[in-house]
């Protein structure tokens, strides 16, 4: 079994010097550490940790500053990712995590989970089963809302995973899903959500087999526009596996991992 080290690396300079970071280990146990959240998880204005583990079915988050460990909750398995951000305007973020996820779609039951805290965000959190989505990959909050762009389309198989694949989201509250749109094909693998057009609206970018996309929600509907075709190579070489937004001074840029 492999096990993840998490580190944290800490920035600091002097008048006289250049800019140097410092290297400080969290955790060294984390197996098949896969993802980890920025969130401050007890409102006390300083950022905390979330780690998610496939490996693992404890869901764990590490207090800011000494990086205590706290069990957010038990029993989730095969955990891939998860969406932090304030519903209910506590000061807390609540969680939703995907798990039961596989590479074969068919069998991979896509389940989203709502963690809230009792109070007390030391202590286990209550988990209540909100929605599933088989193939459920990646998650993120937009304009309110939880986005999930699963891996593949339901019907999908590997090597080709030749399908339509259903971008969606979900609105709290009822949890009830909505279609963005099912364009792309193949593997579908990254999920960046973005300011387009500095207006303070979330837009969407996307990476997968088709290549790099773009979402923007325009007079209520979602409006698709291609950035890239990506990796020229022919399928399922094509395309892209990761995309992020990154700005030089006022010019933005996208990187991408391709294929």
């Amino acid at each position: 079994m492999k096990y993840f080290v998490l580190f944290l690396f800490a920035a600091s300079c002097c008048a006289a010097g250049p800019l140097s970071f410092r290297e400080h280990v969290v955790a060294t146990d984390l197996s098949g550490g896969y993802q980890v959240v920025a969130a401050d998880l007890n409102h006390d204005g300083k950022p905390d940790l979330i780690a998610l583990a496939p490996g693992m079915t404890d869901l764990v988050w590490f207090e800011n500053p000494g990086w205590q460990r706290h069990v957010i909750a038990s029993g989730l398995h095969d955990m891939i990712n998860l969406a932090a951000w304030d519903i209910d305007g506590d000061g807390i973020p609540e969680i939703v995590v995907a798990h039961g996820f596989s590479m074969n779609i068919q069998r991979s039951a896509g389940i989203l989970s709502l963690l809230q805290h009792n109070g007390d965000p030391r202590e286990p959190w209550t988990i209540r089963e909100i929605a599933r989505l088989p193939g459920s990959h990646r998650l993120r909050a937009a304009n309110g809302v939880l986005v999930d762009a699963p891996l593949a389309g339901p019907d999908a198989v590997a090597p080709d995973y030749r399908d339509h694949v259903p971008l969606v989201y979900f609105t709290p509250g009822d949890w009830k899903q909505h279609l963005i749109d099912d364009d792309n094909e193949g593997i579908l693998h990254g999920l960046t959500i973005v300011d387009w057009d500095h207006s303070g609206r979330d837009s969407i970018l996307t990476a997968g087999f088709s290549g790099i996309h773009l979402r923007r929600l325009v007079n209520g509907k979602w409006i698709r526009t291609e950035i890239s075709p990506g990796d020229p190579d022919p399928w399922p070489k094509s395309g892209a596996s990761d995309v992020a937004l990154g700005h030089l001074r006022t010019r933005p840029f996208i990187a991408t991992i391709e294929p």
